[in-house]
């Protein structure tokens, strides 16, 4: 830390305390290995919550997991996050984001330390709930608002976007290089235990904090966890109800009782929150002309992604047989199918900047949301071709990492610094929210599509050709948020690295 990030001290409370802001720090010298360091966070987030797909298979053996209860370990990990992420941003607003990005690394690690010892369902579902504990993300933009300047703060942005895009083939590849060399899905969560606690020390070297504390010096502020609590118990009646609503039957009272009755809690969390005198999300700063569309492009990315990982992983190692399809792939060779979904991603990373200061954050929405319809589209019609899937991939990770990288350069942009975090949460809890609800579609769709066979089921073309059509239909939302958002080209935000 240099001598212009030292201020002096001041009297606030009877205590001696820092109350000037933080200095921007310079690029070259700190700020690139800190957006570097945030980019590994990210890339550790990814595989904490991906990883497991790969290896599904060996976990529901060793705990005698139904397909439901496996699928439930993967929700398990975004409902937790979406829960949790508004109440850890909350503080870091408060004490200090530096310190709470430590508090959710730790959980993380423990997260897979306790899933690495699950001796049941029960507690396997909790170790991968932890896991789940990524605030880190809202974190991360509490401190770039603060210690970064507006042009430097979006070639952040973009290093973390594809820190993303290089953590999903790095999350499936690892769970499959597990199962292809004879290693254990325990032994993937020590390791992941250990990458993360490595994380922690990179975090502690060269990622640097906000000024939180010196804004709330002398001031007591109180968190009301109420509206949060209600969020996760509605999230979690409405994913039970759509996973299941195949099972129990689409009209069922049992049906409609959980998927309205989480509707209507969900409902009420976002009144208890708009009615909060220190809101943990501020859903009032939901309601603006450029905000609000941003928001809502991540219930297509997180229902999306979702489908598309489940679906196609699914696809690319079931056996293909006269009831069935698929390519009957090892877990390692499925997982580098999506490593041009990573190399587009890597791409969009660096030309979506330069496509939104051309033309504008809408233009660019629109043009994501289309690459994603068409990915979906051609998975849809031929999913019976290998080399379909690999051009589908490439697609749809270019548009997902330009809507990512467009709508977060958006809420970075207009995103108070006081509430960085805080407004950050939202977006993260959204699409950790919409990624809960692709996995319970996905839970719903396999088991009305799925022949019983011994110790197990085969999924049918059904399951590909409606989850495919889903996903196509999703990226709507995106399309609509790209035509109604206000023109703008964030020229002053969004440059070239």
């Amino acid at each position: 830390m240099t001598s212009s990030d030292i201020a002096p001290p001041a009297v606030a409370g009877g205590k001696t305390r820092d109350t000037t802001p933080t200095a921007f720090l310079p690029w070259r010298r700190a700020g690139l290995a800190m957006a570097l360091t945030f980019s590994l966070l990210q890339l550790l987030n990814e595989v904490g919550a991906m990883m497991a797909i790969p290896l599904y298979g060996s976990m529901s053996n060793d705990l005698a997991l139904s397909p439901g209860q496996a699928t439930w370990a993967l929700m398990s990990t975004t409902i937790f996050g979406a829960a949790t992420i508004a109440l850890l941003s909350k503080a870091g607003d408060i004490y200090g984001h530096r310190r709470l990005m430590v508090i959710s690394v730790l959980g993380i690690a423990l997260g897979f330390v306790i899933s690495a010892l699950a001796p049941n369902f029960i507690v396997l579902v909790i170790g991968r709930a932890l896991t789940g504990t990524m605030a880190g993300q809202a974190l991360c933009i509490g401190i770039l608002n603060a210690r970064l300047s507006v042009g430097d703060r979006t070639r952040a942005v973009a290093i973390i976007a594809g820190g993303q895009a290089i953590g999903i083939f790095v999350a499936f590849a690892f769970g499959g290089m597990i199962v292809e060399f004879g290693g254990t899905w325990r032994g993937a969560f020590w390791i992941g235990g250990l990458l993360t606690a490595l994380s922690l020390v990179a975090f502690l070297i060269w990622g640097k904090d906000s000024d939180a504390r010196v804004r709330s010096a002398g001031t007591r502020q109180r968190i009301e966890v109420g509206g949060v609590l209600l969020l996760g118990v509605g999230l979690t009646l409405l994913c039970i109800g759509i996973a299941q609503s195949t099972t129990w039957g689409l009209a069922s009272p049992a049906t409609l009782l959980t998927v309205l009755g989480g509707a209507a809690v969900l409902a009420a969390s976002f009144f208890v929150e708009s009615k909060a005198k220190n809101p943990l999300l501020d859903v009032r700063s939901l309601l603006g002309r450029n905000l609000t569309p941003a928001y809502l492009v991540f219930l297509t990315l997180g229902v999306c992604g979702m489908l598309l990982y489940n679906l196609t992983l699914t696809l690319l190692q079931v056996p293909g047989d006269p009831v069935s399809v698929g390519f009957g792939l090892s877990p390692l060779q499925a997982a580098f199918v999506f490593l041009p979904m990573t190399l587009a991603g890597l791409v969009a990373a660096k030309t979506v900047p330069i496509i939104v200061r051309r033309t504008s954050a809408g233009v660019t929405l629109v043009i994501g949301g289309l690459l994603l319809m068409a990915a979906f589209t051609a998975l849809r019609f031929g999913h019976a071709s290998l080399a379909v899937i690999v051009v589908a991939i490439l697609v749809f990770g270019y548009g997902y990492t330009a809507l990512l990288t467009t709508a977060l350069s958006v809420i970075t942009a207009e995103a108070p610094k006081e509430t960085a975090a805080g407004t950050a949460s939202l977006y993260v809890s959204m699409a950790l929210a919409a990624s809960s609800l692709g996995g319970a579609i996905f839970a719903a769709l396999q088991a009305t599509n799925s022949v019983p066979i011994e110790g197990g089921a085969l999924p049918t073309a059904g399951l590909f050709d409606t989850g495919y059509l889903i996903a196509a239909g999703a990226t709507l939302v995106a399309i609509v948020c790209g035509l109604v958002i206000r023109p703008t080209t964030l020229a002053d935000t969004v440059v070239t690295h």
